[in-house]
């Protein structure tokens, strides 16, 4: 009698986790959608995606308009699900030669997302960055992104992206010297001019 509680605890909790992660998914399209688990760079998370063959059903689903004038609608989602994450700053679809791209967007999900802060593809792939004014990482441990979104006239199958944590991204250097380095390097040339005074005496 033990044996048949426990078992039947067990598919209960089983059942309600399955529940559970499919009530959590975000994008959903009648054409293709699922999701996959990333672990990568510290990285931990879950990417979330969706397949749009109608622009008219994206719409009618999330209520947003698609980038560009592409048939297909590409949609995706990142969850930063760990709390020892480090804040991610990157994130690319790769594989995308052969099918170009004619629009890229990040969209509001209406549920507290992070927005990326520049999205642009190239011939090979669509990319979204996550930055602050500081050059780090903005998509925190325990966040999610906003829609991820490409657009094309091509249908391909994407199985690869690639994600960089915030140091691993590197960051364009000011043009001109802030404050505290003119600072250090005003202090460093009064003292030069005081080292060769005391050497010409």
């Amino acid at each position: 009698m033990k044996v048949i509680r426990k078992i039947g605890f067990f598919s209960l909790l089983v059942a309600a986790t399955l529940f559970a992660q499919n009530a959590t998914a975000t994008l959903t399209s009648s054409y293709y959608d699922g999701s996959t688990y990333y672990y990568t760079g510290g990285l931990h998370g879950r990417i979330d995606f969706a397949v749009y063959d109608d622009r008219d059903e994206y719409f009618t689903v999330n209520g947003l308009e698609a980038p560009g004038t592409g048939d297909y609608v590409y949609a995706y989602q990142i969850f930063q699900d760990s709390i020892a994450n480090p804040a991610l700053s990157y994130f690319a679809i790769l594989g995308i030669e052969g099918a170009p791209v004619d629009g890229i967007s990040c969209q509001d999900d209406q549920s507290d997302g992070i927005a990326s802060t520049d999205e642009y593809f190239t011939a090979s792939e669509g990319v979204w960055e996550f930055q602050n004014e500081h050059g780090q990482g903005i998509l925190s441990a325990g966040e999610h992104s906003w829609f991820l979104v490409l657009s094309s006239d091509t249908d391909w199958v994407v199985g690869k992206y690639e994600m960089k944590a915030a140091g691993d991204f590197p960051v364009p250097l000011p043009e001109l010297p802030e404050p505290a380095m003119i600072t250090l390097l005003a202090i460093g040339g009064v003292l030069m001019m005081c080292a060769r005074r005391r050497k010409s005496v």
